[in-house]
């Protein structure tokens, strides 16, 4: 292994009041250049005298809004300066989708990572061949401190490149429920299993269209002497608002405040009766419902999270079943789930 000392890189955000979320786009840079590493590259010495270092490599963030596209939208430019001081690298992104930093400082975190990897692995290559390390770079360029950089860059990237996606992302996540609800039927509940998608649409907005099967918690009255238990399906879409919490990124506690409309059938298909001269008795109603709806997401980590979820409803539909007596006006329900982050 080559001789190469390697230096820890600083992550600084320099215009946090050109951010909506400072703190967590801080903590999403640092986090990113975590365990970035650059070579020691020194300032080249003067005659007569000893090199000297500044001791670590810097990748500084500045926000500002994007001339070219209006006040809403936002650009930065990002710098790499070397242990000298000396530029390295220097790249401008831009982003449409309002004042949120964490996505640019995520971009900029992977793009910086690449450049870092790349000086290191070119500084053991050159000190493979020389058999000593680099004391400067070749061609050194000039010296650039924060105050001279443009509070708001001008030159905004027309595209993200692949290695730094720099756009908010749309995602998708698929999971499951077990549900316990009443208001079905006059008596009982309904326990069962509950599928969904849930696809962003928009920062913080999404649509959750989800399926339901379930089986009646115990017997419900059909008529006088007769008993049965019923089958319940039905499909539910809601369109929630998610609030995330104030915790970095995919690390925390998010609430999605929903509306919704559900729609289903209850059927009676299997019946017991204490009188053997009963008649096999069956049928089907159907549900429709209108309500608000509240889920507490827990996020486990790698695309995995814990979900808690309560609804309410209104019954449009309150048809008996057979013999029994008509629904309830109202509906609830309480479910425990986990989803996983679709790549």
């Amino acid at each position: 292994m080559n001789a190469v000392d390697a230096l820890a890189v600083e992550a600084v955000l320099a215009s946090p009041s050109e951010c909506s979320d400072a703190d967590r786009a801080r903590a999403a840079l640092e986090e990113a250049l975590a365990a970035a590493r650059a070579p020691r590259h020194g300032v080249r010495p003067r005659a007569g005298s000893r090199p000297t270092t500044l001791g670590r490599w810097s990748v500084t963030m500045v926000a500002g809004p994007d001339a070219t596209r209006g006040r809403r939208a936002l650009a930065v430019e990002a710098v790499i300066q070397d242990d000298a001081g000396d530029v390295v690298a220097r790249r401008t992104l831009s982003d449409g989708a309002g004042r949120a930093c964490v996505p640019l400082a995520r971009a900029v975190g992977a793009w910086a990572s690449l450049v870092l990897d790349a000086e290191l692995a070119r500084a053991k290559d050159d000190d493979a061949v020389l058999g000593q390390v680099p004391t400067a770079p070749a061609e050194p360029s000039s010296r650039v401190t924060p105050a001279a950089w443009p509070a708001a860059p001008r030159d905004a990237a027309d595209a993200v490149q692949a290695e730094a996606p720099t756009g908010p992302r749309r995602s998708m996540e698929l999971g499951s429920m077990v549900y316990l609800r009443n208001g079905m039927t006059a008596t009982g509940g309904v326990a069962g299993l509950s599928p969904y998608l849930t696809i962003e649409l928009a920062p913080g907005w999404v649509l959750r269209p989800a399926a339901s099967v379930g089986r009646s918690t115990s017997a419900v009255p059909v008529s006088a002497t007769a008993t049965a238990l019923l089958s319940h399906v039905g499909t539910r879409v809601d369109f929630c608002r998610r609030i995330p919490g104030n915790y970095i990124d995919r690390r925390g506690i998010e609430a999605d405040l929903c509306a919704g409309v559900e729609t289903g059938f209850v059927t009676s298909d299997e019946t017991t009766s204490g009188d053997a001269r009963a008649k096999k008795l069956s049928g089907t109603a159907g549900r429709l419902a209108l309500g608000p709806a509240m889920m507490l997401r827990g996020q486990l980590g790698a695309g995995v999270s814990l979900e808690v979820r309560t609804v309410l409803g209104t019954n449009l539909l309150t048809a008996p079943v057979v013999e029994e007596s008509d629904a309830p006006l109202v509906t609830a329900s309480a479910e425990l789930g986990v989803s996983v982050r679709l790549p």
